[in-house]
């Protein structure tokens, strides 16, 4: 197995060597001084729980805005104000901004199957509206995170955030865009300072959604990978990710930039299935489908769901299998060099805990 590379050779500037296996940062970037008080949308998801515990660790003020038929449990024991609030609701924004420095606006559909309405409504609509309510409580910053989607799955390597966005058929990858056209288009108009972060493919222990249903299919031995899982994924480590959003939100020269984060690595989905495989201790993936077989299976399931109305989603899609046939993978040069970003959790560490959060939350071991 070929071992991870560090794509970060254009952004040494900002690095000062190799501690025990890890990259640090040794430059001294102009953050904004702590104890912000920020608002976290979406705080009870994947990447919002790790957000909030970040921030409050950092030592900022933290409110979670989240919905009231929300799970919370991922929020237990992080010392943070709760906010109950819908993107659909303007009086309860209204209520989560105020007095807010900072907003990071994590919450979204996300998802590869989806109507184009809904994504709209929840991503372009629901971005707007809070958006709209941090710029009259006088919010100095907003961090969106987007989606590294936007640039479609083109086959290429080592892409960054100037890469082309190529027309895409998916109404996910089409509504991030606009988003992002909604956040940056307040910014230049001078109401708000607005930062863009794009995360790669995101894991880690707290996935209650992918990792639980593709850890049971590899239990089962039932996973498949598309064309031999040879192609390159823009793996992002949840921790290090959030990382990258609090550097977003706190160095000053950060505002009306887009930011590629990703962990900076080079490695293919099969790789990545055998690590995890191993750290699970369950048989590796042999079970591999040409990319036009997986297209042809996903085309049928899609015409299947949408004909009788079976709700929620095909097991096999055409984004996802868009997504795995050819490379998605990007350069976080930019990152590196301008936030001071660096991805601090390395793949064999991130592994690990992510088995093992899982061993413990399903197994109990």
């Amino acid at each position: 197995m070929a071992h991870p590379v560090h794509i970060l050779s254009a952004g040494a500037s900002c690095l000062s060597g190799n501690r025990n296996g890890s990259l640090y940062h040794a430059a001294c970037l102009k953050e904004e001084p702590i104890q912000m008080q920020t608002l976290v949308t979406g705080a009870n998801g994947f990447v919002g729980a790790v957000l909030c515990r970040k921030l409050s660790k950092a030592g900022h003020r933290v409110r979670g805005m989240v919905r009231k038929t929300s799970d919370l449990s991922a929020l237990e024991g992080a010392s943070i104000e709760k906010v109950f609030g819908s993107l659909e609701d303007p009086e309860s924004l209204e209520q989560a901004v105020k007095g807010c420095e900072t907003v990071f606006h994590v919450a979204g559909a996300v998802s590869d199957y989806g109507s184009e309405s809904y994504f709209r409504r929840v991503n372009v609509d629901g971005t707007r509206s809070i958006l709209e309510a941090a710029v009259e409580a006088g919010v100095r910053r907003f961090v969106y995170i987007s989606s590294a989607a936007v640039h479609s799955f083109t086959g290429a390597r080592n892409m960054n955030e100037e890469s082309p966005q190529l027309p895409t058929r998916f109404p996910y990858c089409q509504s991030k865009r606009e988003a992002e056209k909604v956040v940056m288009q307040a910014h230049h108009q001078g109401r708000i300072e607005a930062v863009i972060i794009r995360p790669g493919d995101i894991y880690g222990p707290g996935d209650r959604v992918i990792l639980l249903k593709m850890a049971s299919l590899l239990e089962k031995g039932c996973m498949a990978l598309v064309s031999g899982g040879r192609s390159l994924g823009a793996f992002t480590y949840v921790e290090n990710l959030a990382d990258g959003i609090v550097l977003a939100g706190t160095v000053k020269q950060a505002a009306g930039n887009t930011f590629v984060i990703t962990d900076g690595i080079e490695l293919t989905w099969k790789e990545y299935f055998d690590r995890l495989t191993d750290a699970l201790e369950v048989p590796r993936v042999r079970i591999f489908v040409p990319a036009p077989a997986a297209w042809c299976v996903a085309v049928v399931l899609e015409t299947l769901y949408r004909l009788f109305g079976i709700p929620g989603r095909p097991p096999v899609t055409r984004y996802l299998v868009v997504h795995l046939r050819g490379d998605f993978h990007f350069s976080i040069e930019k990152a590196c060099r301008e936030l001071g970003y660096v991805p601090r959790v390395g793949l064999d560490e991130a592994i690990r805990r992510t088995a093992g959060w899982y061993k413990h939350k399903v197994r109990g071991e």
